[in-house]
C-alpha cells in the first residue's frame, strides 16, 4: 500500500508541474484583447485554483476506488469511470477559447478518466479469468 501512495504522490506532483507549466504558456485569446506592447502576468490564482480541482479529484478517484481492496475492484472502478466522465463532460464543453492551464486541466481529466477505463478493463479480464479458473478446478475430475 506504501507504494500506491508513493504513486499517488507522484503522480500528484506531475500534474502541479504540467500546471505550473501551462500557466508560463501565452493565451492567444488574451492576447488579442491587449494593447499593443502590453504584457499578460503569470495567472496565479488560475493555477493554483486548477491546482486545488486537481487535488481534489484525485483524491475522489482515490477515495471512490480504493484499488488496495481487491472485493468488487470492477464496480468501484466502473463507478469512478462514471463519476469522472460525467464531470468531464462540462470541463470538455467549455473549452474553446480557454488559457492553457484549463486545457491542461481537461487533459488531466481526459488522461485520468482513459487510466481508470484501462484499469477497470484489466480487473474485470483478471476477474473473469479467475472465475473461469476457479471453475474449471473445481470440475475436474481428480
Amino acid at each position: 500500500m506504501r507504494l500506491f501512495w508513493l504513486l499517488m504522490a507522484a503522480v500528484w506532483l506531475l500534474v502541479m508541474a504540467a500546471l505550473i507549466d501551462a500557466g508560463t504558456k501565452p493565451d492567444y485569446w488574451m492576447l488579442r484583447r491587449l494593447e499593443p506592447g502590453d504584457i499578460l502576468p503569470y495567472p496565479t490564482s488560475t493555477v493554483m485554483t486548477f491546482g486545488l480541482w486537481c487535488t481534489v479529484e484525485l483524491a475522489v478517484a482515490t477515495l471512490i476506488v480504493r484499488p488496495w481492496r481487491w472485493r468488487r475492484l470492477w464496480l468501484r472502478l466502473l463507478i469512478a469511470f462514471a463519476v469522472l466522465l460525467a464531470w468531464s463532460v462540462p470541463w470538455a464543453v467549455g473549452a474553446m477559447h480557454q488559457s492553457p492551464v484549463y486545457g491542461m486541466h481537461l487533459l488531466w481529466l481526459l488522461l485520468l478518466d482513459v487510466t481508470l477505463l484501462l484499469a477497470l478493463c484489466v480487473v474485470c479480464a483478471t476477474t473473469l479469468w479467475q472465475a473461469y479458473d476457479r471453475r474449471a478446478s473445481a470440475t475436474a475430475p481428480p
